[in-house]
């Protein structure tokens, strides 16, 4: 996750004497003794990865209170500090929390999906590659199901831009691989989308 520089949060539970002589890149400091009383401190998104480390493995006690605010991607460093290979930066490590989720490559931002879906630019068009029978279409969508997607290339145009959703974003990962693989310009939603009968949607990050 360093080195893709994706976005998480890297909890040092160690002393912050500890933390100060060394801690693993983008760690901010809460000490263990002080991490109930932090819950204020961590993302609004829910759907942000925490990973927390101490000298050796964090306690399952404090994975489940992190887990309990509803971080559901939380995890512990195998083998905490003791057991990183990788570098310590020395120094003071920050104590306040900033996370800024950044989109994977080819993905679109739910924001952005949805000024698509109320704006209509000529330019886009939103795909729906949901399975077969499912009930609901965003207003204006093209609905091609994702295992039919490769024999229905030709009804897709290559001048517009394709923005692709399904259910959680996995059938749409894997449609904007068979889009680009074919020179489509694409992008997807990789989030969680529930269509109504009457076209109304809501979308949440996963």
């Amino acid at each position: 996750m360093i080195h893709d520089d994706t976005a998480y949060v890297l909890v040092d539970l160690r002393s912050k004497e500890a933390a100060t002589s060394g801690h693993i890149k983008g760690a901010v400091s809460i000490p263990e003794e002080g991490l109930a009383v932090a819950k204020d401190k961590f993302p609004k998104d829910k759907s942000a990865p925490i990973i927390l480390y101490n000298d050796e493995q964090a306690s399952a006690e404090t994975f489940a209170l992190v887990n309990a605010w509803g971080y559901k991607n939380t995890s512990v460093l195998k083998g905490g500090a003791k057991a990183w290979d990788g570098k310590f930066f020395p120094g003071e490590p920050a104590d306040e929390i900033v996370y800024v989720k950044k989109l994977k490559p080819g993905q679109i931002s739910i924001d952005e999906f949805k000024l698509v879906v109320a704006d209509k630019p000529a330019d886009k068009i939103i795909l729906d590659v949901r399975d077969s029978g499912m009930t609901g279409t965003i207003p204006g969508a093209v609905t091609i199901p994702q295992s039919e997607l490769t024999a229905r290339l030709a009804e897709l145009p290559k001048d517009k831009e394709l923005i692709i959703h399904c259910n959680t974003g996995i059938m749409a990962g894997m449609a904007l691989k068979t889009l680009q693989e074919n020179g489509y310009k694409a992008r997807y939603l990789d989030a969680v989308v529930q269509v109504s009968p009457n076209g109304s949607f809501e979308v949440s990050s996963i």
